[in-house]
């Protein structure tokens, strides 16, 4: 059976079909469509079909039924009585508006893992079945109206979708096309007027693209007074900043050059050493700009060139290959990035690591922003033989800014071990050398994680003050990797705090600039905390959806940490069949990064998945008594599932036994866990 909603209302199936003849025909039709596999009363039916107004006999309406059940040919049975109305049974995947839902959430996925082209496959393998208005010709009518709007809005972000997949694939004009009919027909919508005014700017059409944006600003500042949304908001600062940029080149004068270009015209005539050196200096900067691809592909581009050469310095190509790495940290490649900065450090690969070869700033600092990467992703004595030579290094410089910031992946190792108070110490004394310096990088780092220890004391004003701090400080000095985490940091907390529809605008910001910037990183970290927030609205299918793509990136970058975390999740709201599975590989990874709240986690959500209460009650035991190693149990109000079911054992005393076990359990599992830190963070504020 097919049903056709998106268009004329038509059933179809296997050799023949039916588009719904007259307007109660069609209303019926609609109504059931609308309120697909729900009984409808049929006192409700009889008043879409005849309106207030009627008063139809009993008769009369049975009389509508079977003639619409004649009309569904082999399956008449589909349409039955039951409970005093009627239901129509409709499988998955057989309304059109189901398979086109599906193939944009599985676009959405592709996209974020950068492959538009598959992404666009899907999108124009269903957008031919829209015929024309939804519900047609019944779509304004009560019964169907709310459907009706979400079938117009479903297919408009799949336009959309398919217009900005074009663009990322590459095909400029087509995607020009695409937004530019869609604007013409629906002005007000946000990110198709986005993905037209970086179309524009592709084709060097910079002004045309800012006078896109300024025609939609005032559209929807005087239809609503409203500011823009936030992605076009993003996409206007990110063409503007390119303009200003360009400008200044111009005025700059002819024959100057900016920094990457100065690099590889060195690389090129034979300056291939001092190339080397001005790009490894010019590194921490790319990391904090947002630039960090184009600055590894040009470090890449000198060390290819320099391979085989003789009388390369050495130290430059090691500081090179390691900045080159740090700069991978968060995107597809990273594990092999880790793996070659490992080599470096041991002096295998040709790396020269000899005494006679010392650290140098440059590259202890590459050192400790690849040791905190390792830390988050549970890989401890892998970060301490990176942190280890960079901390001797800058102790024997006696470099009190690096170590304060070493100190910070140590004082993230506190927090992953569930100590704040000793996070805090740390991080304070941090952030007094950065504020003393001045640096506002630094101090930015430590406000974040005094931020993630006050999520762990469940002390949301105070962690929604401090991310409010290091937000500041992220978007004064123009750093949009650290600006997208602090928004998503600032939408888990501002909802925790009681303010949930301010804290998912703050995730929607967040996940703007995790697309501006094409990270799949930031964009698996994002789409964690919008399908909380999803799960927590009753939303599962679209949190299912979003931790899908989160943990098929985490896999790809085997990260132990976000596996632990997001199977847990998504076996919470996905297909129970798949829950066993993925419960397994979240107890493995958590493991693995021997950190107890994952642990917890992970019991946590055996605990809601349990078929029996008394199993439930043993893993909510054990879950307790995992969090109680680190000294701050679940914070109230972050896990309301769990905190309900906490609640229900806690009342029917003959669960008693089944707890302490659990508990026991437990604690002779923390027994055995090492003192090394954890994982990356697991509590719900901080996926």
């Amino acid at each position: 059976m097919r049903f056709r909603v998106l268009g004329p209302l038509t059933v179809e199936w296997p050799g023949g079909q039916r588009v719904a003849r007259g307007r109660r025909e069609q209303v019926l039709l609609g109504a059931l469509l609308a309120h697909r596999n729900e009984v409808v009363p049929a006192a409700r039916l009889a008043g879409f079909v005849w309106g207030p107004d009627g008063e139809p006999s009993r008769n009369a309406l049975q009389a509508r039924v079977s003639h619409l059940r004649r009309s569904l040919g082999p399956d008449a049975d589909r349409l039955a009585f039951a409970a005093d109305g009627y239901r129509l049974e409709v499988l998955p995947g057989e309304a059109d508006d189901d398979v086109l839902a599906d193939a944009l959430g599985r676009a959405q996925a592709l996209l974020s893992r950068a492959r538009a082209r598959a992404a666009l496959d899907v999108l124009d393998s269903v957008l031919p079945t829209v015929r024309g208005e939804p519900y047609a010709p019944v779509g304004d009518h009560p019964a169907v109206v709310a459907a009706a709007a979400r079938c117009r809005e479903l297919v408009s972000a799949a336009r959309e979708l398919a217009a900005r997949a074009l663009l990322e694939a590459g095909d400029t004009g087509a995607a020009l096309a695409r937004a530019t009919e869609m604007i013409a027909e629906q002005p007000a919508r946000q990110e198709a007027r986005a993905t037209l005014m970086r179309a524009l700017d592709a084709q060097g059409r910079r002004a045309e693209a800012l006078a896109v944006y300024e025609e939609g600003r005032r559209l929807v500042e005087d239809a609503a007074g409203l500011e823009p949304s936030p992605l076009l908001r993003a996409t206007y600062a990110e063409i503007l900043h390119a303009e200003r940029a360009q400008t200044h080149v111009a005025s700059a004068g002819p024959g100057v050059l900016e920094p990457p270009e100065m690099i590889r015209w060195l690389g090129e005539n034979g300056h291939l050493d001092a190339a080397l050196q001005l790009a490894v200096r010019c590194a921490w900067g790319w990391w904090l700009a947002g630039e960090r691809g184009r600055g590894r592909q040009l470090i890449g581009e000198l060390l290819d060139r320099a391979t085989g050469l003789p009388g390369m310095a050495r130290p430059a190509t090691r500081a090179a290959r390691l900045w080159a790495d740090a700069l991978a940290c968060h995107e597809r490649d990273e594990a092999t990035a880790l793996a070659d900065a490992d080599a470096v450090v041991a002096g295998s690969a040709g790396a020269d690591t000899r005494p006679h070869c010392p650290l140098s700033e440059t590259e202890t600092l590459a050192l400790v922003l690849l040791a905190d990467r390792r830390t988050e992703r549970g890989e401890h004595a892998a970060a301490a033989r990176l942190l280890g030579p960079a901390l001797a290094a800058l102790e024997a410089n006696g470099n009190t800014w690096g170590l304060a910031l070493g100190a910070l992946v140590t004082t993230r190792g506190h927090l992953l071990r569930g100590e704040p108070g000793r996070a805090e110490v740390l991080a304070r004394e941090a952030l007094a050398i950065f504020h003393d310096r001045p640096d506002p990088a630094g101090q930015l780092a430590a406000l974040d994680l005094l931020g993630q220890a006050a999520e762990q004391r469940g002390a949301w004003a105070e962690a929604r003050e401090q991310h409010q701090r290091a937000l500041l400080l992220a978007m004064h000095g123009g750093w949009p990797h650290a600006q997208c985490v602090q928004l998503m940091r600032l939408g888990n907390v501002t909802a925790l705090a009681g303010e949930p529809a301010q804290g998912r605008q703050r995730l929607a910001e967040a996940l703007a600039v995790a697309r501006r910037l094409q990270s799949p990183s930031l964009l698996a970290f994002v789409g964690n905390s919008l399908a909380l927030a999803d799960a927590r609205c009753g939303d599962r299918e679209s949190a299912a959806r979003r931790h899908r793509g989160a943990l098929e990136w985490y896999r790809a970058a085997g990260s132990l940490s976000g596996v632990a975390l997001t199977s847990a999740a998504l076996a919470r709201v996905g297909p129970a069949a798949e829950a066993p599975a993925l419960l397994t590989a979240s107890w493995e990874a958590a493991l693995a990064t021997r950190d107890p709240r994952a642990l917890a986690y992970t019991a946590e959500s055996r605990a809601l998945l349990a078929e029996a209460t008394s199993r439930g009650a043993y893993h909510l035991g054990l879950a307790d008594a995992l969090r109680a190693r680190t000294g701050h149990p679940r914070a109230a109000g972050e896990q309301p599932a769990v905190d309900a079911l906490a609640a229900r054992i806690t009342t029917a005393g003959h669960l008693r036994a089944d707890v302490e076990a659990g508990g026991r359990a437990g604690r002779l599992l923390a027994d055995q866990l090492p003192d090394a830190p954890g994982s990356g963070s697991t509590n719900e504020t901080s996926a």
